[in-house]
């Protein structure tokens, strides 16, 4: 089973908001991405959305480099194939996804670090100061450093996996998913090429009771914790009582910090 083929497709418009939620979020930065291959708008859209996120760059911020930036480009947008998984269609659209969401939950937390630190409250010394900065093992399971191994090839498979888990947890927050949703899902699925294997896998997740404990005991580290947590928001409408309860209770077991959290509900989009 290969994962990226699945979150590709579901972030391609097969699962709740998460493709028209992305191009808002883009469309936010200054006009809608457009498509086609490297170069020219393509990238300029992904500067403006990563300029005011990534800030710092060479000044010492630790700003996301230009290069990333590309390889999202390339791999949301054209197919072109990212950092950890060079192909296209739904892998390539699936780890450009993996990739986002791991850029913009580095960014979460160093901003979150940043101001506790302005506020005077005590960080890990390894964790102290803001701005875009990633240890190795957070860059591979942010889908930002190619896997230079089997093991790390693995954690970027299973942290996908989890992806996959967590958006499909968060599609259950105001009730189980219908057979009529469950059906539009599969079949979109089945036009986007997902091979059987992958349709049943999610069709298993679909039909399990909510799994927010398991989830989130799965989760490795907090860069982890937050590319789930942006997944997750990037799924669902947020517009009833149920799905605000579900990310307040997520962010919770995930044990992230609130400033962390308002980040990522801001650069989304969420209120």
């Amino acid at each position: 089973m290969n994962p990226f083929d699945i979150l590709g497709s579901l972030m391609q418009g097969g699962m709740g908001p998460s493709a028209g939620r992305l191009q808002d979020m883009l469309g936010r930065q200054g006009g809608m991405p457009q498509q086609g291959g490297p170069g020219g708008s393509l990238f300029d859209m992904l500067g403006k959305i990563a300029g005011p996120m990534m800030s710092g760059g060479s000044q010492g911020g630790g700003g996301l480099p230009f290069d990333i930036l590309k390889k999202l480009g390339g791999t949301i947008f054209s197919g072109q194939g990212g950092p950890n998984v060079a192909s296209s269609g739904n892998t390539a659209a699936g780890a450009g996804a993996l990739s986002m969401f791991g850029a913009l939950a580095a960014q979460a937390l160093g901003m979150a670090r940043q101001m506790m630190s302005d506020s005077g409250q005590a960080t890990a010394p390894a964790e102290a100061g803001g701005g875009f900065s990633l240890d190795d093992a957070s860059a591979i399971i942010a889908g930002l450093r190619k896997p230079a191994n089997a093991a790390e090839e693995q954690k970027v498979q299973d942290m996908a996996t989890l992806t996959i888990r967590a958006m499909i947890n968060a599609a259950k927050a105001d009730g189980q998913i219908d057979q009529q949703e469950a059906q539009r899902l599969l079949g979109k699925m089945q036009e986007d090429g997902v091979s059987e294997e992958e349709r049943q896998f999610v069709l298993a997740e679909m039909q399990k009771p909510m799994e927010t404990d398991a989830i989130a005991r799965a989760v490795p580290n907090q860069q982890a914790a937050a590319q789930i947590y942006t997944a997750s928001l990037m799924t669902i409408q947020v517009d009833t009582d149920a799905e605000k309860r579900y990310l307040q209770e997520l962010a919770s077991k995930l044990g992230l910090n609130q400033h962390a959290v308002a980040y990522l509900h801001q650069a989304v989009g969420v209120a």
